[in-house]
């Protein structure tokens, strides 16, 4: 039996904790401008801005959120402090040029429990080495690694990511002309600049695809060593600018070895899973509920911010500590929007999953 003070402490505890992930769109104090001269927030709406976020907070009453698109640290930072979130960190700072164009925003994580650490999630430089690509391979932006003292779980390895996006890579050199690419390659080519721009778009965007496949590989390999030295429970949330059943998105599901059955008996241990799966396990009366696009182009949705977690959320593992008793996506701004209250908002949903500890 527990002594008197531990069981006492156990009753103060919360019986839940909340997790979310919320992009924030371009969070950038004025007179600053983001990527444009003219892109500038007056007073006004910088205010709206940050009185609308304000009220998507409270109303989903979060314990711990990773932001995206943060250009201005500090000024969240406060934000965060007075809506009752002591703790915040960023690992890195936006790129500035001019002394007020600011491009390349961070990633964040706010949280009302002691954040004991914080570093940078950085590339295994061995595992690169041994592919040859330990000088071409960086982060689009670096990932925030956290470990935050939880009610029920302890410390725990929080970890926000924004992967990088679709549009395609820009070549980084000239383009030879028509001319002398025909030299040398010998063969006489159409002298078509649209020709031109599509190869050069086609290539973009493949090696934007490439370039997550590696940060998602390279952050599952970090995630996992971690693991596998402090056994500590694990929950990633972050935009990933594609949907998670794409390729490049595999390996942070994966606990297999190709043709070794064997394997997963151990690596079942490192595997994270998708929240809205927990939810629903614990939830199969609700499984013809259509999950709900968190990110609108044009008419057509798509699901792009994500929350996956460690067999400590799975209440059909062992391992198992808490269960995902609700999963929120905050979308009233996207599928029905007033201008007067969502002119400054963002143009992706949040995600919110709440976790309760077991009962038996």
């Amino acid at each position: 039996m527990l002594p008197r003070s531990k069981w006492n402490d156990t009753l103060n505890k919360p019986n839940q904790i909340t997790f979310a992930t919320f992009n924030l769109l371009n969070y950038l104090e004025p007179p600053n401008a983001y990527y444009d001269f003219e892109n500038i927030y007056s007073f006004e709406e910088w205010k709206k801005k940050q009185h609308w976020m304000a009220q998507a907070i409270k109303s989903l009453d979060c314990d711990v959120i990773g932001f995206q698109e943060i250009f201005s640290p500090r000024s969240l930072e406060q934000l965060m402090n007075e809506l009752g979130y002591p703790y915040f960190a960023v690992v890195d700072s936006a790129h500035v040029e001019d002394d007020y164009l600011y491009t390349s925003p961070v990633v964040g994580i706010a949280s009302r429990y002691p954040i004991e650490k914080v570093q940078p999630v950085k590339p295994d430089l061995e595992l690169l080495s041994a592919f040859n690509l330990s000088d071409s391979f960086s982060f689009n932006r670096t990932p925030v690694h956290a470990t935050i003292t939880l009610p029920h779980l302890g410390s725990t390895d929080c970890y926000v990511v924004h992967f990088k996006s679709q549009r395609p890579t820009e070549p980084k050199g000239q383009t030879p002309d028509n001319a002398d690419s025909s030299k040398a390659s010998g063969k006489h080519k159409p002298k078509s600049d649209t020709l031109t721009r599509l190869h050069q778009e086609q290539l973009g965007s493949w090696l934007s695809s490439v370039q997550r496949g590696l940060e998602a590989q390279m952050l599952h390999q970090y995630i996992t060593n971690q693991r596998y030295q402090t056994d500590q429970p694990v929950v990633l949330m972050g935009d990933f600018n594609k949907p998670l059943f794409h390729d490049e998105f595999k390996g942070l599901l994966s606990y297999s070895i190709n043709r070794d059955e064997n394997s997963k008996h151990w690596l079942s241990h490192f595997r994270l899973k998708d929240s809205w799966d927990l939810y629903h396990q614990l939830h199969e009366e609700d499984l013809l509920e259509q999950r709900k696009p968190t990110h609108y182009y044009g008419a057509s949705g798509s699901v792009l911010d994500y929350i996956l977690m460690s067999n400590e959320f799975d209440c059909q593992n062992s391992s198992s500590l808490m269960e995902i008793s609700r999963y929120t996506v905050l979308d009233h701004h996207l599928i029905n929007p007033s201008f007067e209250h969502d002119q400054f908002s963002t143009d992706h949903a949040i995600v919110a999953v709440t976790a309760h500890i077991r009962e038996a």
